[in-house]
């Protein structure tokens, strides 16, 4: 389980780089908006920690997987920001194929491309650093800040939308 847990913080945090590097080539501006505080965005963590165990347990099927893993935790979180807090970090509406601006067929093939990537590449150079580093007590302390980001987050935005 704690590896798990490290796996999700490495890839919540690799997510906020590479949207706000992103947005630094698209935009002009590294500091994307993000619903939490902290340097992570924990729809990256779901999805690499999913598409990590996802080629573990059949490598065969992962063509598959790397297309929807990544496509249902985009469209749950964008639905969910928005129909609970009325936040809308990304909109793909003027896409040509898209589905309720959550996702689309364009960023489709990116996370596809960027699956491969996660499993082949970063994952293999993520196991060996982990067996390292692992057992130090820095990781308890990371995911203690990371529960707290979300609790004062949440905490904050449900007062707010009780005004």
């Amino acid at each position: 389980m704690a590896k798990i847990r490290q796996e999700f913080l490495i890839y919540s945090f690799l997510g906020w780089v590479l949207e706000n590097c992103f947005n630094k080539v698209t935009v002009g501006t590294f500091i994307k908006p993000n619903f939490l505080y902290g340097p992570v965005k924990p729809m990256y963590g779901f999805g690499g920690v999913l598409l990590a165990r996802s080629f573990e347990k059949n490598p065969k099927h992962f063509l598959s997987a790397s297309i929807v893993i990544p496509l249902a935790v985009e469209w749950c979180s964008g639905k969910w920001l928005d129909t609970r807090y009325h936040l809308k970090y990304w909109d793909y509406s003027k896409e040509k194929v898209q589905l309720g601006g959550y996702i689309c067929f364009k960023f489709a093939i990116c996370w596809v491309v960027l699956a491969q990537v996660v499993v082949r590449l970063i994952q293999p150079l993520l196991n060996r650093w982990l067996n390292l580093t692992g057992q130090l007590a820095i990781w308890q302390r990371l995911f203690r800040s990371f529960l707290l980001d979300c609790a004062v987050t949440l905490y904050q935005r449900e007062k707010a939308l009780a005004k």
